[in-house]
């Protein structure tokens, strides 16, 4: 068992579909609109715990919050949400494409849907629906790199 344990760590680790993502890290420029509300927020992106983990940091005007993604290959994409009133939210995707990630909200309900879709090097959106007070709210991000 202790000779498989040295092996594993020995062995250099299978690239992740997360590496795909490193067109991500630095800053970016977004927009969320929903019906007639629009917020414009930034979004800075930076690898973390080597490489193993994209944080992403959101702020806008009076608000932020702070995102942690990683891949497993055997559970797919997990993305843990922490907002600026101490509110967790978790996250969870199968699949291994990191052009095309389609969320669905395991913590603390299934009431959040968000889908990720590169459009290009530049650009990214995210489609999102989230069932709330007995209405579902849907909406669309587009970031651009700034």
């Amino acid at each position: 068992m202790l000779a498989s344990l040295v092996l594993a760590v020995a062995l250099p680790a299978a690239a992740s579909p997360l590496d795909e993502l490193h067109y991500l890290v630095g800053t970016w420029k977004c927009t969320y609109r929903a019906g007639s509300v629009r917020l414009p927020y930034s979004n800075t992106y930076a690898y973390d715990r080597d490489g193993h983990m994209l944080r992403q940091a959101a702020s806008w005007q009076g608000g932020g919050d702070e995102e942690l993604l990683s891949y497993d290959a055997k559970r797919g994409w997990t993305a843990v949400v922490f907002d600026g009133q101490g509110t967790v939210t978790i996250l969870h995707a199968t699949g291994h494409n990191p052009n095309h990630i389609a969320y669905r909200s395991v913590y603390p309900d299934a009431s959040i849907a968000v889908t990720f879709d590169r459009v290009s090097a530049t650009e990214y959106t995210l489609h999102g629906t989230v069932r709330w007070g007995g209405k579902t709210i849907t909406s669309v991000d587009t970031c651009y790199r700034q």
